[in-house]
């Protein structure tokens, strides 16, 4: 890594700025999703809808960084990959059959999430940083078990809304989510512990898999 993309220790303006943007940005969409959900009557929009404001009170409560990535292309694309699968679309004629399996599989998604969530609890983030290193609940079986069950939920919204726009969001939203990663691994792994746990949890998404 490079002198000028090492973890540094972000001001208090830029974390309460950083705070703020995307915090108004997870609430902009889950407000989006919402109001799709009041309009046509899609479940699976209102799922969304939850997940996001869910997102939205642990980015206003998070701790502060104790190092950041500084890269662009790192925050290019934690952006890119939290705001592909928001602008998914509820098809106009969804398959009924697809539609409660994939209702299934976001219903699923979602309570990982959640648990996954309770486990990171303040030490959320969008961009790669250490905000302490967790190892309990659900991070006892893989390292990044919010983007996990966020993959769960995103596969269920397609199921039941196939299109090639949301195929395409899907697509983008698991490289970036992948590097995504990487990115943050490779700031965590600065800290002793981390290297510790990595060594003992070696799945980033899928338990025995991946």
């Amino acid at each position: 890594m490079s002198t000028t993309n090492r973890p540094t220790k972000p001001s208090d303006i830029t974390e309460i700025v950083t705070n703020v943007v995307i915090g108004t940005l997870f609430a902009l969409f889950a407000y989006s999703a919402f109001t799709l959900w009041r309009a046509q009557g899609s479940i699976q929009m209102l799922l969304l809808a939850i997940q996001e404001v869910i997102l939205v009170v642990l980015v206003i409560t998070r701790h502060r960084s104790r190092e950041a990535s500084t890269s662009w292309w790192d925050r290019l694309i934690a952006i890119a990959g939290t705001a592909a699968p928001l602008l998914q679309r509820a098809a106009d004629a969804p398959l009924p059959i697809f539609e409660e399996v994939g209702i299934g599989f976001q219903i699923v998604g979602l309570l990982l999430s959640m648990v996954a969530l309770l486990s990171l609890g303040r030490s959320f983030g969008i961009v790669a940083a250490n905000r302490g290193v967790r190892t309990g609940g659900l991070y006892r079986f893989v390292r990044h078990p919010i983007y996990g069950s966020y993959v769960i939920g995103y596969i269920g919204f397609l199921l039941g809304n196939p299109s090639i726009l949301n195929i395409l969001l899907i697509i983008v939203t698991f490289i970036c989510q992948y590097l995504r990663a990487v990115a943050e691994e490779q700031v965590l792994a600065r800290d002793p512990s981390y290297q510790t746990y990595m060594q003992r949890v070696r799945y980033r998404f899928i338990p025995f898999i991946f």
